[in-house]
């Protein structure tokens, strides 16, 4: 009687100890709090969608700044004209008269200009600023005239900076065999030119030069007008 008892009671605890083993199998699978597992092929720490949640920035690209480049005009949009820029500038037009040119048209080439036995050369002396008020830089240089004879003439040419475009619209006469030293459009007074060149007195033979003169310019139109000059002597 007593073996079928402990038949029993060893029966009975086999089937509790399976079911609390089965509980707890369970409670594994399912995470231990009841939470659902991850659908297949997501992974369980996956972050939301950016630009959706709270605190997040937007995912969409902030738009940029135009960059469409601005069209040179007139005045101060255009660049600065430069030396090399007169070297195939317009010297005389139907507008502007070059003092000591031929009758016609004048434009150089590489420049020289030749034509009905003269020849007209830009000097390498030039300088860069405003000269008529504008805010773009304009051109100020030197140009020799030779004729047939022994005359060499040299002479102040000031270039408008027409929407970065050399536009010849005043000049001066230095006379024969007074070549240029310098140009300086950066001086401190607005809108003038100081130019240094080699002359000689009233009463001297124009085969030599014993003045350096500093001469300070200002455009009216179409002449370029000295306002003053001083002199020193010169020795070759």
């Amino acid at each position: 009687m007593n073996g079928k008892r402990s038949r029993a009671a060893r029966a009975t605890w086999l089937v509790t100890v399976l079911a609390l083993a089965s509980v707890t199998v369970g409670c594994k699978d399912t995470g231990g709090g009841g939470g659902s597992a991850p659908e297949p092929g997501k992974s369980a720490g996956a972050s939301k969608a950016p630009g959706k949640g709270k605190g997040k920035e937007s995912a969409k690209p902030s738009p940029t700044a135009s960059k469409k480049p601005t069209k040179p005009g007139k005045g101060g949009s255009a660049g600065a004209l430069t030396c090399d820029q007169l070297r195939n500038a317009p010297l005389q037009t139907s507008s502007f008269r070059f003092p000591d040119a031929p009758d016609g048209t004048v434009a150089f080439t590489d420049g020289r200009w030749e034509g009905d036995g003269v020849v007209i050369e830009l000097q390498p002396q030039c300088g860069i600023g405003d000269m008529t008020g504008d805010p773009a830089e304009d051109a100020v240089a030197a140009v020799k005239v030779t004729t047939g004879g022994t005359g060499k003439f040299y002479g102040l040419v000031t270039w408008r900076n027409d929407a970065g475009s050399p536009v010849p619209v005043a000049a001066a006469s230095l006379g024969d065999r007074t070549p240029v030293v310098s140009i300086d459009v950066s001086s401190p007074a607005p809108r003038q030119a100081t130019v240094v060149y080699l002359t000689r007195g009233d009463s001297e033979p124009s085969a030599v030069v014993t003045i350096r003169r500093s001469a300070v310019y200002r455009v009216t139109e179409p002449t370029l007008t000295e306002l003053h000059h001083s002199d020193t002597p010169y020795t070759p």
